[in-house]
């Protein structure tokens, strides 16, 4: 209960922190810009108390989230304050737009400020799909393949009938574990279970306990690990005989890495075993990781990639993608070693065995006073017949188990901070548009989408996994309320924006009237947006 108590007391905080420093920038640049600013409120209203120092309001109200500034004449109808040199409507465009972008930008500063602390202790960056697969590469995402548990509730299902903390579950009634799997398992978890634990697959079935659990009133009270499929690549085929089954692949083996390396398709696994003549695998097996090396039998010879005009190769007869088999009787399949025989032959006559268009033929071609015959060569690589194998591509479901901290010196965390920024912007923006066109055509909120319900049940998470990430979150949460402020869309800073844009397009003042009910009409809208998230904020609260 008092863990409760402390994240509601932080949401408060929180909010208010973020609200008050935007609201803060309009009211420096208002003041710099000489617009009498009426007042400035801790809070919403209905006030509290309100102390006038000059000519603003310092107010307290009583809803305890975040505040405001009110300037004269910042939405009124009335022509006069056109007149009004302390008004805000009365001001140059150049003023109007420094006080509307100045709370944006005091979010931007509050996020970029808090990233540069983050990243100088060690915090976790913004992954973007297209970087998953680098993170992995490098070390920095770590997976389990299989479901695996992060912490058993108390008196939960998985509890009841024998799970432990970091059991692995691989298979449920006998499917492999994925997406749809574990939909089936999450309605009715009474099923066979393989689990991996201490490297060995055991089979768990909760009817053989005798144990009875109702489930649907003790809930299953279960914490995983975030699983999503991976692509990866499997063996549809793998002839006896061949060099893969003599190192022990099998049918249905998942290949996770090559030498090292991440599979994430056939392409990939055809790019690391190209050209290899000894290879090490890492195979997903009945949830088991299982290492192989193997060697790969394959035909190295030398080819010609260019000829040098003038030089005595080409002088000679001797042709780009010609194939050098020996030179005076003795045999090569490496450059180097080709490179540095001829090398000890000065000015000397020797015997070059060809192969072009498949037939074979000498030339006799003198080297010049450095050994060298004037031709470019490289290492042609055969594979030596079929490997034995077919491939397909797969999906792999893992758990990614943990995301490391990336951690840099302070001035490299502030640089790398605005990166962080742009990136947090763009998946800001293009989500919120994404929501407004879902309910355009929809009329309805998507599930992802969390409000200040949703946002008070994240803190609460946040608050729990210690003070970097909440350092995060809350930049996060002001980078997007300086994000979605900035939009073009009347009511907000963007919106206030955009008729100061269009003013300056037509050469005169938009009519005070139109735009004032213009952005009152979309502050309504606006209020019933967070009504309908709200809503469904709470129905996810009470249904789960």
């Amino acid at each position: 209960m008092l863990s409760y108590l402390i994240t509601a007391i932080v949401f408060i905080v929180i909010f208010s922190i973020l609200v008050l420093v935007h609201e803060f920038g309009h009211f420096t640049m208002a003041k710099k810009a000489g617009i009498k600013v009426e007042e400035f409120g801790f809070g919403l209203p209905p006030r509290m108390f309100g102390k006038k120092v000059g000519e603003t309001i310092y107010s307290l109200n009583w809803i305890p989230f975040g505040g405001f500034v009110r300037m004269l004449g910042e939405d009124s109808r009335k022509v006069s304050m056109l007149k009004n040199k302390r008004s805000f409507i009365a001001q140059p465009m150049r003023s109007r737009i420094l006080v509307i972008v100045a709370g944006v930008v005091m979010n931007f500063l509050l996020a970029w400020a808090l990233l540069t602390i983050g990243f100088s202790f060690g915090m976790k960056p913004l992954l973007l799909p297209e970087e998953v697969f680098t993170s992995i590469d490098e070390g920095n995402i770590v997976l389990q393949e299989g479901l695996k548990i992060k912490k058993i509730g108390e008196e939960s299902f998985f509890g009841k009938v024998g799970f432990l903390n970091d059991d692995v579950i691989v298979a449920f009634n006998g499917e492999e574990m994925g997406e749809e799997v574990f939909k089936k398992m999450m309605t009715n978890p009474v099923g066979t279970y393989a689990v991996f634990r201490n490297n060995i697959v055991y089979e768990l079935n909760p009817t053989d306990k005798n144990v009875s659990v109702d489930f649907e009133t003790s809930g299953l009270k279960t914490d995983f690990y975030e699983a999503v499929p991976f692509p990866r690549a499997s063996f549809f085929e793998v002839k006896e005989g061949s060099p893969y089954y003599l190192a022990g692949v099998r049918k249905g083996d998942e290949i996770l890495t090559v030498n090292g390396s991440q599979v994430y398709g056939i392409e990939d696994f055809e790019n690391l075993t190209r050209g290899e003549s000894k290879v090490d695998l890492v195979v997903y097996r009945n949830g088991v990781k299982k290492n192989m090396s193997l060697e790969l039998p394959q035909k190295r010879q030398i080819v010609v990639t260019q000829a040098v005009a003038d030089m005595p190769g080409a002088i000679a007869g001797i042709q780009s993608q010609d194939i050098i088999l020996g030179v005076n009787d003795k045999r090569f399949t490496d450059v180097e070693e080709l490179v540095n025989f001829t090398r000890q032959f000065s000015e000397t006559k020797l015997q070059y065995l060809i192969e072009r268009n498949g037939e074979q033929m000498t030339l006799d071609i003198t080297t010049n006073s450095s050994g060298q015959i004037g031709a470019f060569l490289s290492e042609l690589v055969t594979y030596a017949g079929d490997m034995g194998v077919t491939l397909y591509n797969s999906d792999v479901y893992s758990s990614v188990v943990e995301v490391k901290d990336v951690q840099y010196p302070f001035y490299v965390a502030a640089y790398k901070s605005f990166g962080e920024m742009w990136k947090l912007s763009k998946v800001t923006a293009t989500m919120f548009i994404g929501v407004i066109g879902n309910i355009l055509s929809s009329g309805s909120v998507p599930e992802t989408v969390a409000g200040p319900v949703g946002i008070a049940s994240m803190t609460h998470v946040v608050v729990q996994e210690g003070f970097v990430s909440l350092l995060r979150f809350i930049a996060l949460l002001s980078l997007s309320l300086g994000v979605i402020n900035i939009l073009p869309i009347p009511a907000l800073d963007g919106g206030r924006l955009l008729f100061v844009v269009v003013e300056f397009i037509m050469g005169r003042k938009v009519n005070q009237k139109l735009e004032s009910y213009i952005h009152l009409i979309c502050y309504f809208l606006i209020l019933l947006l967070i009504l309908m998230v709200t809503y469904g904020d709470l129905v996810k609260l009470f249904t789960n």
